[in-house]
């Protein structure tokens, strides 16, 4: 099998946890980046973790990784003024460019294995694709005052999540070209988009969510009750 690495990006600021460090917290008495971590690290066909994190940072993650025993694969990047930058860094840390990049937000603990190993097929065979859970909620677009522009098409909506996997050579070129042209995106297959690559969605879930907010917490909480 040719080689799989995975770049997660854990230098976000937390400006809506109220000062908490939200990869910190504990979530079901665990950190949210070990769980994040973990998810990857048990993996034995993933070789490599990049985790890109503030640099004034790496002794508290260092110790963290090391107490909860996932540290083995896992290499230190640090990250840059967003979060296109930060994996960029991410990306320039790896060995090479063959086979797979998995790239995944740090503050996703509840990613299954399912969800690894369907991204990793679609980029094996796409070249570029993202988890994305099925949209529930009439979507309204509003114009510029905030009426309804239009009614989008619930069933073709879908909500972007991670990981978003790459072929590595591409993941390199695409993200070369977002930093020459000083591209402005919020994940990493929108550079894809933006140069005219076909991105294909892998069918996630909803249970896969971000920890954005102290309320994430509480729902990934309820998530994690659910599984047992």
């Amino acid at each position: 099998m040719e080689p799989v690495r995975a770049v997660i990006a854990a230098g976000g600021t937390s400006s809506r946890m109220s000062g908490i460090n939200k990869l910190l917290a504990l979530l079901d008495g665990i950190p949210v980046i070990i769980r994040t971590v973990k998810a990857f690290h048990d993996i034995k066909y993933i070789e490599r973790i990049i985790l890109v994190i503030p640099k004034e940072d790496e002794s508290v993650y260092s110790s963290l990784l090391s107490q909860y025993k996932v540290d083995t694969k896992v290499k230190f990047a640090y990250s840059g003024s967003n979060r296109r930058e930060s994996v960029y860094n991410g990306l320039m840390s790896l060995d090479d460019q063959e086979g797979i990049v998995l790239i995944h937000d740090g503050a996703r603990p509840l990613v299954t294995r399912k969800i690894i190993d369907e991204c990793i097929e679609g980029a094996q065979r796409y070249g570029v694709c993202l988890a994305a859970s099925k949209n529930t909620d009439t979507m309204k677009k509003a114009d510029s005052i905030m009426f309804v522009e239009k009614t989008l098409e619930r069933e073709k909506i879908y909500n972007a999540q991670t990981p978003q996997a790459f072929k590595t050579e591409f993941a390199i070129q695409f993200h070369n070209r977002a930093r020459n042209d000083n591209l402005e995106v919020t994940d990493d297959c929108m550079i894809a988009e933006h140069y005219g690559h076909n991105v294909k969605i892998i069918e996630s879930d909803p249970s896969n969510i971000k920890i954005t907010t102290k309320r994430d917490l509480l729902i990934a909480k309820a998530f994690l009750a659910d599984c047992y």
